[in-house]
């Protein structure tokens, strides 16, 4: 029997989440690409994946994954999907003997996924 995959939200990846479903339903225009509806749309196809597939995304390896990387998320299991316009959305799993959590952390922008991870200079 194949375990239920139930996607949750940290506090603080939600609202930023809950302020992206706002924008797109006021309208809002975004000062850079992409658009706050691409966006939006990008992180719901990621949710849908994920929940059919929880190993949906690329596990970060570990040597990018520092004491402050693990201190900021809470864990050392920290997978990324790729969004539109480079942007990224951060998740870890946490199972039991009845379901998956996939647990999403956050969704950011490359450039400060990059500070995040060290990847700056990396050619």
């Amino acid at each position: 029997m194949e375990k239920p995959v139930i996607i949750r939200f940290d506090k603080e990846a939600y609202e930023e989440y809950r302020l992206l479903q706002e924008a797109v339903a006021q309208g809002k225009i975004a000062k850079n690409k992409p658009t706050y509806e691409q966006l939006l749309s990008s992180v719901n196809n990621s949710l849908k994946n994920i929940k059919a597939n929880p190993f949906y995304g690329d596990l970060i390896p570990r040597k990018y994954i520092s004491k402050g990387v693990v201190e900021r998320y809470g864990t050392s299991k920290i997978f990324r999907v790729e969004l539109t316009g480079y942007w990224r959305l951060l998740y870890t799993l946490i199972g039991d003997e009845v379901s998956i959590v996939a647990l999403i952390l956050e969704y950011i922008n490359h450039d400060k996924y990059n500070r995040i991870f060290g990847y700056t200079g990396i050619k």
